[in-house]
């Protein structure tokens, strides 16, 4: 686990320890919300932010969490230094705000005031359904259909 205050540019720029997740700032635990039981049949589960991966190539494939938010994304969310990023994710978080899916397997969080999350649906290491966020954006509209509203963890 990682503190807001260990995310240094020398630790975004590497590629290691890409599982570690992120303390929310807010709560001091690793959940940052909760996508709840709906009828969909979209697996309810936690919300976390893993460290990530800068991706490779011009496409920066394999890209996810706060690494590439961070390389991709700080810009539009106006994030001002690596240590700021998970307070920025937990801002666009907030309990009752819109989950929407346009592919069952990665749904989007839109908070049409401060931008949308993208996450993946993952198993933890018991099995138990999570999500992991792949990215965010400063972006404040999102296709798909609304199927629940983001639940405080």
């Amino acid at each position: 686990m990682l503190n807001s205050k260990e995310l240094t540019l020398k630790l975004m720029s590497s590629n290691s320890t890409k599982n570690n997740k992120i303390i929310n700032p807010e709560s001091g635990s690793v959940i940052f919300a909760e996508v709840p039981e709906n009828k969909t049949g979209i697996p309810s589960g936690f919300i976390n932010l893993k460290l990530g991966f800068i991706g490779t190539g011009r496409d920066r494939r394999g890209a996810f969490g706060a690494r590439h938010i961070w390389e991709k994304h700080k810009l539009d969310l106006n994030i001002q230094s690596p240590d700021l990023l998970p307070q920025i994710i937990k801002d666009i978080l907030q309990p009752g705000v819109d989950i929407l899916y346009e592919s069952k397997d990665k749904p989007v969080v839109l908070n049409t005031v401060k931008g949308l999350v993208s996450l993946q649906l993952k198993k933890d290491a018991l099995g138990n359904n999570e999500y992991s966020i792949i990215s965010a954006y400063g972006r404040k509209n999102s296709r798909g259909v609304v199927f629940a509203q983001l639940k405080k963890a």
